[in-house]
């Protein structure tokens, strides 16, 4: 659901929360390891931060406010975590997907 030109809103249930929460912190540390560039140290930031805010608010009736310009860096993670080479089970990648719009 989009809530305005600049986020959407994220609402799953609690077990979706932590699958997807869990992706984007592993992402966020195997693609913007410490001592990167300053732009992959802010890529790793606002992906840990959004990591929190699915973990705490995706799975309760207000919802999570995501930001849209990181969809693609959500659908990355989705992909690599429940992908081939990453370690999450791949029958959440397609639902978790379908949540990103």
């Amino acid at each position: 659901m989009l809530t305005g030109p600049k986020t959407f809103l994220l609402r799953c249930a609690p077990e979706f929360a932590q699958e997807l929460a869990s992706a984007l912190e592993v992402y966020a540390n195997a693609a913007y390891p410490p001592g990167r560039s300053d732009c992959a140290q802010v890529a790793h930031q606002t992906l840990m931060e959004s990591a929190r805010a699915v973990r705490a608010g995706a799975a309760t009736e207000g919802g999570a406010v995501l930001r849209r310009r990181q969809r693609s860096h959500f659908k990355a993670a989705i992909n690599w975590y429940f992908g081939d080479e990453g370690p999450g089970a791949a029958a959440y990648r397609d639902p978790l997907l379908r949540l990103i719009p």
